[in-house]
């Protein structure tokens, strides 16, 4: 009774996926794209710098602002303020217009700042995207090597379970002993747990893959081959994730300027015009403008000057090593992915020929089974051998999908 019950769950398993659509790496690779709320957070953080840059050309053209106050001063005898200093009130109603001058430099350089925060959040863009097809493809090829897996030893069950059909058929005959049938009762019910394992961690691996692609869809769909090769080339120039050290370190630049410029003399004109008394009811009899120009020169700030310039050296300093460790990882990852790359497809040759030629012993001693020529442990242990094999090509498979996976995420598409 539980030998059918788990039998009957192995294969409703097996019917959910192999009955279902199957999905491929581009459908994953496009949905985790456009779900990601990392990617759209440096679209808007462009975005934002774009305004940054309009906001510091509406900062050079005249403010213009209107005030108005009404200041009543109560005063008796002995209470009060002196009216003299008073007047008994105050009452302003004027426009007033300012404008910054001679501040180009500093104008530019906010832009600069502006343009170097758009570069870096598209820079960021692409390295993010980068890093999300690397994992969203690392994933998938869990959950490929898991359903490949799972379908190889599901027919390798089938094949079992004729032959023990036959082998039980074989004993009713007397040309085999129980103990045949129940050694390959054994094995083919170790391969029913294996199978049903290989079920559970499959629907774990595809379940990660849509959690790590935004997708909220919990049907089991079954997942193609993915078709992967090395495209690109080795230019580290040209890689956003060594670009990022590059804007790094101009935006350092910029900010020592900004430093410098902060000290620079200030100079800015102002002027307005409307009415200012003391008298509210004979306003119209004092209206009046005002100009001037307004200077500001700094002197001595205690050196916080040197002190901004030397942590910015602190920062760069870190920048620097970054960029030469970088540097010096990139080619060496490359070389050791190439070199890897190329003796997983020499054992490939070799397994393959391996697996063919265990392929033709398992036919044969399967014949002489049926015949009662040997003993069931010999066709066991060929099976055993020949699982292995397959299970090796698989695992030499995946390895060089992942290579080729962290290959390209290294070359410039």
């Amino acid at each position: 009774m539980y030998k059918t019950g788990f039998l009957i769950l192995c294969l409703s398993l097996f019917g959910i996926i192999a009955d279902c659509q199957t999905r491929s790496l581009d459908f994953y690779l496009n949905e985790g794209i456009n779900n990601s709320p990392l990617l759209n957070e440096y679209r808007n953080q462009a975005g934002a710098a774009v305004d940054d840059s309009l906001l510091v050309r509406a900062a050079k053209k005249p403010f213009m602002e209107a005030n108005s106050s009404l200041q009543y001063f109560p005063y008796s005898h002995n209470f009060g303020y002196d009216d003299v200093i008073t007047d008994g009130g105050n009452y302003t109603a004027v426009v007033g217009i300012s404008q910054n001058i001679l501040n180009r430099g500093e104008t530019s350089n906010k832009l600069n700042a502006a343009t170097l925060q758009k570069r870096l959040a598209n820079n960021s863009t692409k390295v993010t995207k980068d890093e999300l097809v690397k994992s969203i493809t690392d994933q998938y090829l869990a959950a490929w090597a898991g359903y490949s897996d799972l379908i190889f030893n599901r027919n390798f069950l089938q094949l079992m379970k004729k032959e023990n059909d036959i082998v039980q058929n074989f004993v009713k005959s007397g040309v085999s002993n129980q103990t045949d049938y129940l050694t390959l009762l054994i094995e083919t019910q170790s391969q029913e747990l294996l199978v049903s394992q290989l079920s559970t961690q499959y629907r774990k691996d595809f379940m990660l893959l849509n959690l790590l692609c935004g997708i909220g869809d919990t049907t089991l769909y079954a997942v193609e081959k993915p078709d992967l090769l090395p495209e690109g080339t080795a230019d580290i120039s040209k890689l956003p994730s060594f670009i990022r050290y590059k804007i790094d370190s101009m935006q350092i630049r910029n900010e020592r300027r900004s430093i410098d410029l902060r000290y620079k003399p200030k100079i800015s004109w102002f002027a307005d015009a409307g009415f200012l008394t003391s008298t509210p009811w004979n306003f119209y009899r004092h209206f009046g403008y005002s100009a001037g120009v307004s200077l500001s020169v700094p002197i001595y700030d205690g050196h916080q000057r040197d002190i901004e310039k030397h942590k910015l050296e602190f920062s760069e300093n870190s920048r620097k090593m970054y960029e030469e460790n970088f540097r010096k990882q990139y080619y060496i990852q490359l070389r050791q992915y190439s070199d890897e790359l190329e003796s997983l497809d020499s054992m490939s040759v070799k397994l393959e020929e391996q697996v063919n030629n265990s392929g033709h012993l398992v036919d044969a001693l399967r014949d002489q089974l049926e015949a009662g020529n040997i003993r069931m442990t010999v066709y066991i242990n060929a099976i055993k051998n020949y699982k292995t094999i397959n299970r090796n090509i698989n695992l030499i498979n995946i390895r060089k999908l992942q290579i080729i996976n962290e290959m390209n995420f290294l070359l410039i598409q």
